[in-house]
């Protein structure tokens, strides 16, 4: 765990949000607490960290707050309630909430959550840069490389390719070994992954 990391704690009854932004600031992460939805929106209009959000605070509820944020990449939403609603529980996760935790909860699944709620930012953050990585590499690809690309990508051979593009078998190897070198991949199943979370 890095000290430093954001997490805002959203929820309209003081005392848990000083209990928990206490615990959190205790373990290392950089913790910041608001009453409201709106509080927290307008402190934070695009917003880089791990929230912890009350279901049901005055004003915009939640839910309503997760739905504001989606689509940011940059954040990751720990849900808290009172009461456990199956329905409210279900509609948080399938919105892409990383935890829901029952009130009372233990000050350690909290700390877990938040835990792997980070882990799941990191890796979903280096899955887009090693995107956009991707996506470079095969922009820098000429028209006959990326022909030549996918069409080994969909399992044909060399031999198959030259027919099918209307080269020679040489040429085929020529662009190959340079598509292969721009993408930065050494066999054609890690060809055939990358030209499928591109294109």
């Amino acid at each position: 765990m890095t000290p430093g990391r954001p997490v805002f704690v959203v929820d309209d009854d003081e005392l848990m949000c000083e209990e928990l932004t206490q615990l959190l600031l205790k373990v290392g992460y950089d913790a910041h607490a608001y009453p409201t939805a709106d509080a927290f929106l307008t402190s934070h209009p695009e917003p880089t960290g791990v929230l912890v959000i009350d279901l049901r605070l005055k004003g915009v509820s939640g839910l309503r707050l997760q739905q504001k944020l989606q689509g940011c990449s940059s954040v990751q939403i720990i849900f808290m309630s009172g009461v456990a609603y199956v329905e409210d529980a279900v509609a948080a996760m399938k919105a892409g909430a990383y935890e829901f935790l029952v009130k009372p909860f233990r000050p350690q699944a909290l700390i877990d959550a938040v835990d792997g709620a980070f882990e799941r930012l990191y890796i979903g953050q280096l899955d887009k840069v090693q995107l956009q990585a991707a996506t470079r590499a095969y922009q820098s690809l000429t028209e006959a490389e990326r022909e030549i690309a996918h069409l080994l990508a969909s399992g044909l051979r060399n031999k198959q390719v030259a027919y099918r593009s209307g080269r020679a078998e040489s040429t085929v190897k020529v662009h190959r070994a340079r598509v292969m070198k721009k993408m930065g991949v050494t066999t054609l199943v890690d060809l055939s992954r990358q030209l499928q979370r591109i294109v």
